[in-house]
């Protein structure tokens, strides 16, 4: 019941956005904008997106070829399609996802400290890349984004959170979980988190090369997901500085990151709006931009995801690649 509370309460604020939105602009020109978007460039913004999944089975491939088990590209994409549906069906700060993620590595005949290797590394590196990211993006914003409290109280939690959690994942993989931690473990995050970290390869864990691969491919998910957003722009016929692009998104996902709603529904939608009103975009195309970008980022791979968690969760994705290897 209360994931289906917070399923509605962020379409609520999904709606609430838009209806403001249209009131401090014309309506019939935000249709318009809409209906009238340029084929190439949301061609271009679909190509984009898909880009990001194929970012994101690299990290999974990055850690199996240091393993000594290389993963094929279509199971390891397969598995960012579930990682993402899993994420936004059943926000569990992760551990969802993550233990389908292992699951599904383990089938691959990965060993199982390093399918742990793998969830912890993914956590390390998205959060090493996002910090970096956030920072750029603050020291490129305007004065009036700097100066804005809660963007910097939101910013500065979240650093404080990601330094903590990296340092935890990295000083605690492979070891006995402490005293202290262990007091906790009767709640299911708590305990799952403690389950993995134990697991984890040491080594792999904590590899610099790995680290620095891997955050390398989480900054370029960024980079591609601000490219979507340009293209989106692009393709409603108007013109934004690219850093305000940037700005725009790293702020946006700062609260959707930050909130309790499945991926950030509302929160997302009304900082993307307000963040592109100040990159110098107007009301109808802030608004029609942030609305295709959830569809095409949120929305729509909702079906292939749950198709591909639903085969990922049955073993039938990594199986049929095993046996295929083996014939090989």
């Amino acid at each position: 019941m209360s994931r289906w509370l917070r399923w509605l309460f962020g379409a609520a604020l999904v709606g609430a956005v838009v209806v403001v939105a249209a009131h401090f602009s014309e309506g019939r020109e935000f249709v318009e904008l809409a209906s009238q978007a340029r084929p190439l460039w949301l061609v271009m913004a679909v190509v984009l997106q898909v880009a990001t999944y194929a970012a994101q089975a690299e990290v999974w491939r990055a850690v199996g070829r240091v393993a000594g088990t290389p993963l094929p590209f279509g199971p390891s994409l397969e598995l960012s399609l579930a990682k993402l549906f899993i994420d936004q069906a059943l926000p569990t700060a992760g551990i969802s996802s993550s233990v389908l993620v292992a699951s599904a590595l383990e089938r691959r005949h990965l060993e199982r400290p390093a399918a742990m290797a793998v969830v912890a590394l993914n956590l390390v590196s998205y959060h090493v890349a996002y910090v970096v990211c956030l920072a750029v993006a603050l020291a490129l914003s305007s004065g009036r984004v700097r100066d804005n409290w809660l963007v910097l109280t939101a910013a500065l939690l979240f650093t404080l959170f990601a330094i903590g959690l990296t340092a935890a994942i990295l000083g605690l993989a492979g070891r006995r979980t402490p005293r202290a931690i262990a007091r906790f473990e009767r709640w299911s995050p708590v305990r799952g988190a403690a389950q993995f970290l134990e697991d984890a390869d040491q080594q792999l864990t904590r590899s610099r090369h790995l680290i620095v691969e891997t955050s390398a491919w989480q900054a370029i998910i960024v980079v591609l997901d601000v490219a979507t957003m340009m293209a989106l722009v692009r393709s409603l016929g108007a013109h934004v500085a690219v850093s305000g692009v940037f700005v725009s998104f790293m702020i946006s996902s700062l609260f959707r990151t930050m909130g309790f709603l499945p991926g950030g529904l509302g929160t997302f939608e009304a900082a993307s709006v307000v963040t592109l009103r100040l990159a110098g975009a107007s009301t109808p195309v802030a608004l029609a931009t942030t609305l295709l970008f959830r569809g095409l980022s949120f929305w729509i791979p909702m079906l292939p995801g749950l198709w591909a968690s639903k085969r990922q969760t049955s073993g039938i994705g990594l199986k049929a690649a095993g046996r295929k290897t083996k014939t090989a």
